[in-house]
């Protein structure tokens, strides 16, 4: 883009009154906020010929403190409740949660949204063998532009595109509308248990929505597919194969008390 037309493009947006929608991650858009979770996953592996399915659902509420801090917002969360099954056939699990209610999250809010965490809690071997929540907080909250988008606008990179959609109104508020994508690529993956990475092929592609208002993040969809390719070895005497597409969302609740 030339001198003259990013000068043009920085008036256009002047003019229609958006030099306040940088979206940033602050403390005082989370502190003392409240989120239900919901997730619902469908499962296929095959290993040695075999075919196997399975469906995950998880439902959870999750309570958020946070301070500003250098380099971003200082978080601290965890879950006030949460129930999830997995069934497979006729089998189905439902593990006890209430080892992890209340364990804390803590980690590091950048403005843009890259997180990086501090702590996480113990989660109970149950609870693992049906959803991976050790590193549930690290892209909770969806990566933000870093420049501001009039409606039609687009913003990133070659593994991640942000672009606004139509603005919405709420109860007489301006609701700013995005959709997100995303694809990443993995080569190394921990086995559940285990210390020792081990060779994968994987890709997650993701697609979803999230809504803006004054007042913050409000609202996030997402689809994300992810194919896992795991290579027989003397570690893995059978080639696997596994297909997850999972449907999560996350709004805001009312805020509680703090604690």
């Amino acid at each position: 883009m030339t001198r003259r037309a990013t000068v043009l493009a920085a008036v256009v947006l002047l003019a229609a009154g958006y030099q306040d929608d940088t979206l940033r991650y602050t403390a005082a858009t989370l502190d003392c906020s409240r989120w239900s979770e919901s997730s619902r996953s469908q499962i296929e592996t095959f290993t040695g010929g075999r075919e196997g399915k399975a469906t995950v659902t998880r439902d959870g509420v999750l309570s958020i403190r946070a301070r500003d801090s250098a380099g971003g917002v200082s978080v601290e969360g965890w879950y006030d409740s949460l129930s999830m099954r997995r069934s497979s056939g006729e089998d189905e699990q439902i593990p006890d949660t209430d080892g992890l209610i209340g364990g804390r999250y803590r980690g590091l809010l950048g403005p843009q949204g890259n997180y990086t965490a501090a702590a996480r809690p113990f989660v109970p071997d149950e609870v693992a063998e049906v959803a991976e929540l050790a590193g549930a907080f690290d892209d909770l909250f969806p990566i933000l532009p870093l420049r501001p988008l009039a409606p039609g606008g687009s913003w990133g990179d070659s593994t991640l595109l942000v672009r606004r959609l139509a603005d919405t109104v709420v109860a007489g508020r301006r609701v700013r509308r995005f959709n997100l994508t995303s694809r990443r690529e993995r080569r190394e993956t921990l086995l559940h248990g285990d210390t020792v990475p081990v060779p994968v092929r994987q890709t997650i592609n993701e697609e979803g929505e999230f809504t803006w208002s004054p007042g913050g993040l409000e609202h996030r969809t997402r689809t994300i597919l992810v194919e896992t390719t795991i290579p027989r070895s003397r570690r893995i005497p059978q080639a696997v194969r596994s297909r997850v597409e999972q449907q999560v969302e996350l709004g805001r609740l009312p805020a509680g008390p703090c604690e």
